[in-house]
């Protein structure tokens, strides 16, 4: 069963010419002589003085940019926006029409959102094109500004334009993608106004916008997006249209990631949103591959402030950059978010990469990724890696690919965190509501995204879980399908290293488990008691929730 993901030609100027007449012609009179006369007609003495040439400048598509973002490569270097096909010579060609948002309360949609009985009003920025040539024909005029805080769009319009092109050549002259020939819509500085407390608020963060995605939603806003769009906004510090590698991520996500890699699903062991953890990295490994750097997201993604809007912390700030040769490992590094859970994947990605060179790596990692579905997890991905080098370099490189999915347990792993890992990468479980699914094969509850194990010493008799659960968020809350409400779980065990295993079943409601203990969570605890003792050894327990969606973040657990 498939869930919804929760989840960016040269033109030659016309040289006018001043003046009247041809400039090797004699002046003339208004009357002509008569024609016996016209011999006598003397030469002026001195011709009219030459008439100065008025022209308007060459259109020449030079610009300024930075090659990867103000921090990795702080100055900013001459380039050519290739592709330009607008008349006006708006940031607009074959491949990406780019606009910049503008903070107007005047002309910009109006959306009332209700906050659980409070109506608050927002307004939204109004995009349009602002990058236009200077008087030498060129954008080269346009730099950055003295701070994020001061921009007004242009030059993010010229970085986005840009790095979009460089992407898109990418793809398809090093690799035959076609699929991105056509212009993607993108918005940078997106912002809105808070008429509570008279604020424009930005959000940090970036996105890829599929068709329609903004009105299921449920808001009437129209932006002037034609199909699938990336959208960038970033903080007063931090615009997130200046980091490269961001660009090149979102567009990533167009160009693999809109039809394949972008839902969650369910299978034997619950909700499985892999195939959005994979979608994360192979946006990060192209990003990186393109700026031959393993970090991503550099600048506009490390220290971050929280978001405040009218003296409210909405968001944490911090560093949320990836780098992909930090090692993780599976099980032991999931998180159930996808990014966090990217990094896992794309480190075994980016050693291949160092392995085989960038060009053999791209080449294997492209052509699996081509093969993937909505439904593919770590497991198929990696093997269709593997596939892919044999095929393409031989045996060698397969070695090396498997070794390096191998030894970070990407190949058949169990979704089962041990409990004292939950919350350590400062990320809780989202625990989904039952109306997340519609229709519900299960009676009533909905499984988890991840499974719990623990080790139960020798000689217990009573072993007391305590976990602590927020309530709020989950899929269902996002995209209006349920989760108001506390969550009400229940545990669901089994002994041994395998995780709790599910069956669907036939109809709603029908599915199963092979679960052999089943206990209620009461007052956020958990109790198994045994007089004659506990079995010894490890153990595996899955959550069900029939209440509302919430956030686990962490379980204690205690033995006697």
């Amino acid at each position: 069963m498939k869930l919804p993901r929760r989840h960016a030609f040269a033109f030659v100027g016309v040289i006018l010419v001043g003046g009247c007449g041809d400039d090797d012609k004699r002046g003339t009179s208004e009357t002509a002589p008569d024609a016996e006369t016209i011999d006598e007609v003397s030469e002026p003495e001195t011709s009219e003085p030459e008439v100065e040439v008025e022209t308007t400048p060459e259109f020449s598509p030079q610009a300024m940019v930075y090659r990867i973002d103000p921090l990795t490569t702080p100055e900013v270097e001459e380039v050519t926006l290739e592709h330009l096909t607008a008349e006006d010579h708006t940031l607009v060609g074959s491949y990406a029409r780019v606009r910049s948002c503008t903070p107007d309360v005047e002309r910009g949609a109006k959306i009332p959102i209700d906050l659980g009985g409070i109506q608050l009003n927002v307004t939204a920025c109004v995009p349009e094109s602002k990058a236009l040539p200077g008087e030498d024909g060129t954008y080269r005029h346009i730099v950055p500004p003295a701070s994020a805080a001061e921009d007004d769009g242009r030059f993010a319009e010229v970085m986005m334009y840009h790095h979009m092109q460089v992407i898109h050549d990418y793809f398809r002259d090093v690799h035959g993608l076609t699929d991105r020939d056509h212009p993607l819509d993108a918005i940078t500085n997106v912002q809105a106004h808070v008429d509570l407390c008279d604020q424009w608020a930005m959000i940090a963060n970036a996105a890829f916008v599929p068709d329609g995605a903004i009105e299921q939603l449920g808001f009437d806003l129209d932006l002037g997006i034609e199909g699938d769009a990336i959208v960038f906004s970033g903080t007063t510090s931090r615009n997130f249209s200046y980091d490269a590698a961001v660009i090149y991520h979102e567009y990533t996500h167009a160009m693999l990631g809109a039809t394949r890699l972008n839902a969650a699903f369910l299978d034997d062991q619950g909700i499985n949103n892999l195939p959005g953890a994979l979608n994360e990295a192979y946006a990060d490994y192209f990003a990186g591959t393109i700026t031959d750097e393993s970090a991503v997201g550099n600048y506009a993604l490390n220290d971050i402030e929280g978001i405040t809007i009218c003296g409210f912390q909405l968001g944490g700030g911090g560093n949320a950059g990836r780098d992909m040769q930090v090692d993780k490992t599976c099980p032991f590094d999931l998180t159930a978010e996808v990014h966090a859970d990217s990094e896992i994947f794309s480190s075994a990605l980016w050693e291949i990469r160092e392995a085989l060179g960038h060009a053999d790596a791209d080449r294997v990692i492209l052509s699996a990724v081509l093969s993937l579905t909505e439904a593919s997890d770590f497991t198929i991905a990696a093997e269709a890696t593997i596939a892919q080098a044999e095929e393409l370099l031989g045996e060698a490189a397969r070695a090396t690919v498997e070794k390096s999915f191998t030894d970070r347990g990407l190949i058949d792993c169990a979704r089962v965190l041990p409990v004292e890992r939950v919350g350590q990468r400062g990320l809780p479980v989202t625990i989904e509501s039952a109306e997340a699914m519609s229709p519900n094969p299960f009676p009533g509850w909905a499984p988890g995204y991840l499974q719990y194990g623990f080790e139960v010493p020798e000689g217990t008799t009573r072993v007391t879980l305590k976990l602590t659960v927020q309530a709020g968020g989950g899929l269902g809350g996002l995209l209006g399908g349920g989760g108001g409400g506390e969550p009400e779980l229940e545990a669901v065990f089994k002994q041994g290293e395998a995780p709790v295993r599910y069956t669907l079943g036939i109809g709603v409601g029908s599915g199963s488990h092979d679960g052999t203990l089943v206990v209620p969570v009461a007052d956020g605890q958990i109790v198994i008691e045994d007089e004659a003792g506990v079995a010894a050894g490890a153990w595996t327990f899955a959550l069900h929730n029939s209440g509302g969606a919430g956030a686990l973040s962490k379980i204690e657990v205690a033995f006697e």
